[in-house]
């Protein structure tokens, strides 16, 4: 049985993404806050230490948003989003890439955003990280293709999700909804769904794509 690791699998979507997973039937471990902390790279270490890094499937869903104006963002605010939503993930496909290169099912796919493409004012970490992470992609799934590792991104656009809900107002999320074609939020289930097809077997000859899965928000909706 293929082992699957969902990385913030506390969240909306990673619980969604950990539970589809296993109902697809892949052993799933899900880690969050409580099993260390993704700014630190010593904890990293020490958990796949412990607890072994053989997983044929790696999903990239942490992340932290903190709306800030670049003037009042410190170096420390900017370093520590690139580490939670980009350093770490490369930090723990390193550790993992032994078992991924030899897996008969090698699959990587990070959770990114509508961000990693447009930008937000007030949201310059985590466009950064978010642009940087669209990079990461496809440069592994060139380097990776060789041992048949096939490597995605998917970008959510608004999802019913407590960042959701936290980084907006809602008078904002009516705006939001008003410029998305199907006229609702996405849920988390739509998200876990695209997931579960690129970590499939049907999943054959998709590598280093970005899959939007916003409702026809970026393809002008918002107009």
């Amino acid at each position: 049985m293929a082992r699957a690791l969902v990385l913030g699998g506390n969240g909306d979507i990673g619980k969604a993404i950990a539970n589809q997973l296993r109902l697809d039937g892949f052993e799933t471990i899900a880690v969050g806050r409580n099993d260390f902390n993704l700014n630190s790279s010593d904890q990293i270490k020490d958990y796949f230490s412990k607890n072994g890094a053989n997983f044929d499937i790696i999903v990239h869903s942490a992340g932290m948003n903190h709306p800030k104006l670049f003037e009042e963002l410190s170096d420390e605010e900017i370093n520590q989003s690139l580490d939670i939503n980009l350093r770490s993930f490369l930090q723990i496909v390193r550790i993992c890439l032994p078992h991924l290169k030899n897996s008969k099912h090698g699959r990587v796919v990070v959770i990114s955003s509508l961000y990693g493409f447009f930008a937000r004012r007030g949201r310059l970490p985590y466009v950064m990280a978010k642009h940087a992470l669209n990079g990461a992609v496809k440069t592994l799934a060139i380097e990776l293709a060789s041992s048949n590792v096939l490597v995605n991104s998917v970008s959510p656009g608004y999802i019913e999700t407590k960042m959701t809900y936290a980084n907006n107002s809602e008078e904002v999320i009516k705006k939001f909804i008003s410029g998305i074609p199907l006229s609702r939020l996405g849920k988390p289930q739509d998200i876990a769904d695209t997931v579960s097809f690129l970590c499939s077997e049907k999943n054959k000859y998709i590598t280093g794509q970005d899959i939007v899965v916003d409702g026809g928000f970026s393809v002008g909706g918002f107009q």
